[in-house]
């Protein structure tokens, strides 16, 4: 298993209710990052506190992760809808293509 695989393995058995986490990969490095249940837990406890953000970065050695909470009790608000991440790619595409 890498290490990637054990990461999304980790954020998995992580309890938060009423979220689900999904978690993007910035930059990789080879050692499993230690902390990533305690970032979780705090910024959980942030938005409990009244945190309008949902996006999270995480660095932890060569590791940049980029942690979004999405609430399962409602429709996901349309900054964070996949459909606009799939624009901005779009963009970047045919931009690079000029």
């Amino acid at each position: 298993m890498t290490v990637i695989d054990q990461i999304f393995y980790k954020v998995a058995e992580i309890a938060i209710p009423h979220f689900f986490i999904t978690v993007e990969f910035s930059a990789s490095g080879t050692e499993m990052p230690e902390h990533i249940e305690a970032f979780l837990q705090e910024k959980y406890e942030a938005i409990l506190r009244g945190a309008s953000g949902r996006k999270f970065i995480y660095k932890e050695g060569e590791w940049r992760l980029i942690f979004t909470f999405f609430p399962t009790d409602r429709v996901i608000d349309e900054r964070y809808a996949l459909k606009n991440k799939i624009q901005m790619i779009n963009k970047v595409q045919m931009k690079s293509k000029s």
